[in-house]
């Protein structure tokens, strides 16, 4: 690529030079793509320790006279960087050497690359080549896929074990990578930032722990703050994305929604620079209490004329697209929110005293002026006004579709069900009302008013209940969001009320009653229909929360200050601003701050909080507390006060009133002996909080009645303020939210994996830590395989691989015992497909040397017998616990079975004679459908059933088997009898446009030669001749005619609820018959059910092996023992060849269903006179219906046809098949003492999950 030429002074000491020309050299750095040699190693210590890391190729100007050259041209590839060359020697070379002065030809070549730099570099992204360059070497070092972009990179020390290695810190969306390069030793790390557990700080060293308690150090001497907070920031947004989506764990940034207006040139990565702006949009946002779409376009520092102080004030004016506002330099001394839509003019002022001052004036459409001096760039800011004045968006009420409902919206509760208060509750109300009025006059009213300390201590006091609505509207944020979204509640409204049999509205509905009962507004239809509206409508909105207990109650005290759809919005900006994520699944983030308040305990009550982490009582309290922001503890009119302070300090004052309640019980808490006491305690304190100016009347509950007042709630708010509020900053609770946010998802994980350890804790293969062990790793694969997965772009797998139809969860069958899925989220979560399933296999078992048969894709699709996809713990534990056993027995006969078709397939078979190299490159070869199936139509994918169809059983074969022998009788081909098939219920044979949408497996794999036999070579053949010409047309025309009647019949007789003696006598004659083939998965998948079955029992009912399979069996015994064959192991294969050859028989073919039926069922008993019973005596009525069908189509084929027959039977009737039955095979090998030595040699697979582990640390490449 072109690059900005670049002065170059140094010899090229660590370049070798590749080409040449007059005024050019194209060189390659020292050592790349070579050997390491001495010098290169040096090379690679001098970029690894200096931080250089050039690109590997270069094109450099120079003239013959002059000793400075240019470096006009780098890349990455030699193809790459030959392109480059070869447009100089077509476009330079020539009119160079025609230039007589050096200098005009370094001139010319200057002026002309940078025009073809600037030209090259206006489409891409903006990042300087330094940084591409830089980009693709953190590709290729650390094997990510394009779409993982790089955030930026710092040049820092790895200390390991007290040893500095320098080399360079990686910073990628959702990896910390470090590489290091020092004397031919190469030190590669990687991290994901979803497993860190805890990132900490120490002057310029950066610690990081993970999930996996590995540590890592890296000292920084430049930029540590700065990697630092990235880090943190990176940390938190995989978190949040894991609590999101836990099956969508990669982060992604799309930059042009954190594009900024008029940004200045800045050398820092365009990814570095939108994240930065990302964090400042947040931070402005929370500040603000504005909607989650702003995002900061900058700030300028200015003055503001505060009007009641008559006095400017220093600080920063703050832009986004919708909103202006001002924020001063002393911590909460003023401030101001103007929406952009209110403005109505910007003048600039440059007369009186302050002419120069650089002042501006700006007048709201309410025509209140807010005047800005000494603003450090007016123009700027002028232009930066006017330009998003010019592109504000004022959103309108749309037309709206009509439902069939009738509602109306309920006005604020509280001015329907008045509460009778007394003359001294009146007159402070009323008192607390003049004190606003005056505020409002001084300060400004609605949105635009001037946020000073006096707000805050007017709100401590009280907000007056005619206020409230206006207060908490314009101090949550919730105005902003009614305001850019008006109409939007009337119509999720009239949409839920549409919706039936939802479940979050089954629980809303039992809810209601338990809202806020004592209130009469709760006690009528008025008041719980509007609640249940509300809560119908934000279910609507946001599916992600839906519906959480305890939303119900806070929606409550909304509608008593509110109108309907103003406590809707409040509702929305408490769930998804105030207090994120509080409402959702697991309440996780109560969970959090529940850490955030235990470890503020500490720190401000450390001898208090050992004995109450000792009693567990943080954890009973903080989620009632937190989720109803202490209404279900606290009074009433008590917790309004607190409410009225949480609007406008958001989950600050939570955490204060928390610490503040807690101190005041602390003499009381420590002598309390067990978690009821200290709970009972703190319940009669909270019970006994009061609001002297708000009493209700009084309740009729004797218990009620009966509480001691303990503290007045401005007294508890007043207390906590002193103490707490100047130490607990936003800024330090969103820093512990971070630190927590980690700490309680690794504790989801512990409890999850607790769980399933106990759930198969009795399994016969690991005990609780290889279970503990076991399921970490399980985690790991699957984060990263989704990962990589979302990053890259859909490849074809190996042909072995099983293909995925439908990717989708598993799903609960009810006769599991632990589910996979279907809302048992925690057993879900250790589900595995079959690519992590694949990965595991191959990394901890010992028959991952098995090259010439795929095991781990036999052994998933065996035990994979639902075929949904995926294997669930049991399951899993099952397959990888036979294989790493020492169970030598069951492990021969899995192995045998993992070699019977319909798993091992012929095309599998006629590869492996055909072996070539299997590397991922494979993967790019997409397989075409004759490398499974031959040209056969009966094997083709149609003519597959599922093979863990439950419908296609041996009832299926049998019946699928009858109506194929009358079909080959007619000689309809086997299109035709597809045809029929699909009309056939219960065949589990499908045409290709429904075979997608009616199979039910997952997975479908060929049938060995003689599932079916060939459709089209019983055709009736005419015989040849000339004299057999009128015959053959007879023959032909009769056929048809026979054929199209007997069409009807089948499918009539597919319907016949009698056809099940003749599907029995065809289920018989599979079953006795030395068949080796296994007509599906199903019929093979009961092993792994059975691990400690004894060989006796269960081995009659294993088909036997051909000889292809089964020398495909035996490669691989041999590949598993280390692909040496012993003199022991030769003879044994030779026994087996010749017990294969001794079972070589001849098999009588199936002439007729009627010879298939006459058979009986092989269980009858002699008659009373001693004769066998024959049901030759006495069809059934299906079997009569199959032998009048059989007869008639005889008739209808003529002689032609029956010598054709004959003449084919003749070929067919007799024919070898060479096999082994599963106890001769095991007992031959048994003989044999290296194999059963091998195969009673357990693995101790936590030993080969810690090898794992370290090799993704070191990102080492796995082989398979």
């Amino acid at each position: 690529m072109w690059i900005e030429p670049k002065e170059l002074l140094l010899p090229s000491t660590f370049w070798i030079a590749e080409m040449y020309s007059r005024y050019f050299v194209l060189q390659k750095r020292r050592g790349h793509g070579e050997s390491r040699g001495f010098g290169s190693m040096l090379v690679g210590t001098y970029d690894s320790v200096w931080n250089t890391k050039p690109a590997p190729y270069r094109i450099v100007h120079r003239t013959p006279s002059s000793e400075v050259s240019y470096e006009i041209a780098i890349g990455i590839t030699q193809d790459e960087i030959a392109q480059d060359w070869e447009w100089l020697q077509a476009n330079l070379f020539n009119v160079l050497n025609e230039m007589e002065n050096e200098d005009e030809v370094t001139n010319f070549t200057i002026c002309k690359i940078k025009s073809l730099y600037t030209q090259n570099n206006q489409d891409e992204t903006g990042e300087t080549a330094d940084f591409k360059v830089m980009t693709s070497q953190f590709r290729q070092t650390f094997k990510m896929p394009e779409e993982e972009r790089l955030v930026n990179s710092y040049s820092a020390t790895y200390i390991k074990n007290k040893i500095p290695r320098q080399g360079q810190l990686y910073i990628s969306l959702n990896h910390v990578c470090f590489y290091s390069y020092m004397l031919g030793h190469e030190i590669k790390r990687i991290i994901r930032f979803a497993e860190l557990e805890d990132i900490s700080r120490n002057a310029n060293t950066i610690y990081l722990k993970t999930t996996n308690n590995m540590t890592y150090n890296f000292t920084l001497i430049f930029n540590a703050g700065e990697a630092h907070l990235l880090i943190e920031q990176l940390n938190k947004m995989a978190i949040q994305q894991l609590i999101q989506d836990p099956e969508s764990p990669v982060v992604d940034h799309d930059p042009s929604n954190f594009a900024r207006l008029g940004t200045k040139a800045s050398k820092k990565p365009v990814l570095l620079r939108d994240l930065t702006a990302r964090q400042k949009s947040e931070e402005f946002r929370i500040y603000f209490r504005l909607p989650q779409t702003e995002i900061i376009d900058g700030k300028i520092k200015a003055n503001i004329w505060t009007p009641y102080s008559k006095r400017f004030n220093a600080g920063y004016i703050y832009m986004s697209p919708n909103f202006f506002c001002f924020r001063s330099d002393v911590k909460d001394l003023v401030s101001v929110v103007i929406p952009m839509k209110t403005i109505k003019s910007v003048e600039k002022k440059d007369d009186g005293q302050q002419r120069f001052d650089n002042q501006i004036v700006i007048i709201t459409s309410e025509n209140v002026p807010f005047m800005f001096a000494q603003i450090v760039a007016r123009e700027v800011l002028i232009s930066k006004i006017t330009d998003l004045l010019s592109r504000i968006h004022v959103p309108v009420s749309r037309e709206r579709a009509k439902y069939d409902i009738s509602w109306s919206k309920q006005t604020a509760l509280m001015n329907t069900f008045k509460t009778q208060f007394s003359a001294e509750i009146i007159r402070n109300q009323e008192e607390k009302m003049v004190r606003w009025e005056a505020h409002f006059r001084d300060f400004g009213r609605g949105i635009g008013m001037f946020r000073t300390t006096d707000v805050i201590n007017l709100i401590v006091e009280g907000i007056p209940d005619q206020l409230r609505q206006e207060i908490w509207l314009i101090f949550s944020g919730a105005i902003h969001d009614k305001e850019m979204n008006p109409g939007l509640y009337e119509d999720l409204v009239e949409k839920a009320a549409c919706i039936k049999d939802c479940f979050a509205h089954d629980e809303i509905d039992r809810d209601l009653p338990r809202s806020l009962p004592e209130h009469p507004a709760f006690q009528s239809t008025d008041g719980i229909g509007a609640l249940r509206r509300v809560l119908q409508a934000y279910a609507l909105r946001n599916p992600q929360v839906g519906y959480c207990q305890a939303m119900n109650i806070v929606s409550s005290v909304f509608l008593l200050f509110c109108d309907e759809e103003n406590a809707f919005w409040m509702l929305a900006s408490l769930c998804e601003n105030l207090l994120p994520d509080y409402y959702k699944d697991k309440v996780v983030g109560a969970q959090i701050d529940q850490g955030v308040l235990n470890e503020l305990v500490e720190t401000h009550l450390a001898d208090l909080h050992e004995h109450l982490e000792q009693l567990g009582v943080i954890k009973m309290i903080s989620i009632s507390w937190f989720l109803t922001i202490f209404m279900s503890v606290i009074s009433y009119e008590s917790s309004l006060h607190i409410l009225d302070c949480f609007f406008y300090e958001g989950a600050k004052i939570i955490f204060m009133v928390a610490l503040q309640i807690i101190e005041w019980n602390r003499d009381k808490l420590l002598k309390c002996q067990d978690d009821g006491e200290a709970m009972l305690v703190l319940q009669n304190y909270l019970e006994g909080i009061y609001n002297p100016d708000y009493q209700v009347p009084p309740s009729t509950d004797k218990r009620k009645m009966e509480r001691s007042q303990t503290q007045t709630v401005q007294t508890l708010i007043h207390e906590a303020y002193t103490k707490f509020g100047e130490e607990l900053t936003q800024q330090r609770i969103e820093e512990l939210r971070n630190k927590h946010r980690r700490l309680t998802m690794r504790q989801f994980d512990i409890d999850n994996e607790k769980t399933i350890v106990k759930a198969y804790l009795q399994n016969p293969y690991f005990d609780r830590n290889e279970l503990h062990m076991l399921l970490t790793i399980i985690r790991e694969e699957k984060h990263a395989l989704k990962s990589m997965q979302q990053q890259q772009k859909a490849q074809c797998s190996l042909s072995e691989t099983p293909q995925l139809l439908l990717h989708q969860s598993p799903t609960k069958v009810p006769n599991d015992p632990i589910p996979c899925g279907g809302g048992n989220g925690r057993h879900e979560a250790y589900c595995v497909n079959y690519e992590v399933f694949h990965t595991l296999f191959t990394e901890l078992t010992p028959w991952r040397k098995c090259v010439s048969v795929d095991i781990g894709e036999k052994l998933f699709r065996l035990t994979d017998k639902k075929g949904t996809g995926y294997l669930d713990c049991g399951q899993l534990i099952n397959a990888l616990g036979l294989v790493c056993s020492g169970k030598s027995m069951e492990k021969l006969k899995l192995l045998f079975v993992l070699h019977l078709p319909p798993l091992l397939s012929k095309a599998e078979i006629e590869r492996s004679r055909r072996p070539r190299p299997r590397t991922k490159d494979d993967a790019e070869e997409a397989f075409e459908a004759e490398d499974f199936f031959d040209d056969d139509a009966s094997e083709s994918m149609e003519a597959l059933p599922s093979p863990s169809d439950h419908q296609f059983d041996a009832d299926d074969y049998a019946l699928i088997s009858a109506t194929q022998h009358l079909h080959n009788l007619a000689g309809i081909s086997g299109n035709t009898f597809m045809d029929l098939s699909r009309n056939t219920p219960n065949l589990s044979l499908n045409s290709n446009t429904s075979s997608l949408a009616q199979r039910n497996s997952t997975f479908y794999v060929d049938l060995p030669t003689g599932a079916f036999p060939d459709l089209g070579a019983a055709r009736m053949t005419p015989p040849l001749g000339a004299t057999a010409g009128a015959a053959s047309a007879t023959a032909a025309a009769a056929a048809a005619a026979a054929a199209d009647k007997m069409l009807l019949n089948v499918e009539t007789i597919s319907n016949f609820s009698q056809i099940s003696d003749l599907v029995a006598a065809t289920r018989l004659d599979r079953a006795d018959s030395n068949a080796t083939d296994s007509r599906s998965l199903g019929s093979l998948g009961y092993l792994l059910d059975q691990p400690d079955e004894g060989a006796s029992g269960s081995h009659q009912t294993i088909p036997h092996l051909r000889k292809e399979n089964f020398q495909l069996l035996w490669r691989s015994i041999i590949e598993i023992m280390g692909c040496v064959q012993d003199e022991e192991m030769r003879m044994a294969y030779e026994n087996l060849l010749e017990l294969g050859n001794s079972n070589i028989k001849k098999e009588p073919s199936l002439e007729s269903f009627t010879q298939l039926n006459l058979g009986g069922s092989g269980d009858e008993q002699p008659d009373s006179n001693g004769n066998p019973t024959t049901p030759a005596a006495e069809h059934s009525s299906t079997t009569r219906l199959f032998v009048a069908l059989e007869e008639e189509l005889r008739q209808a084929s003529g002689k032609a046809t029956n010598s054709s027959r004959d003449s084919s039977s003749s070929s067919t009737n007799t024919s070898e098949s060479w096999h082994i039955s599963i106890n001769q095979f095991i007992a031959t090998v048994l003989t044999v003492n290296s194999i059963v030595e091998g195969f009673q040699t357990p693995i101790q697979i936590t030993e080969q999950i810690e090898q794992l582990q370290k090799k993704r640390r070191k990102c080492l490449s796995t082989n398979y």
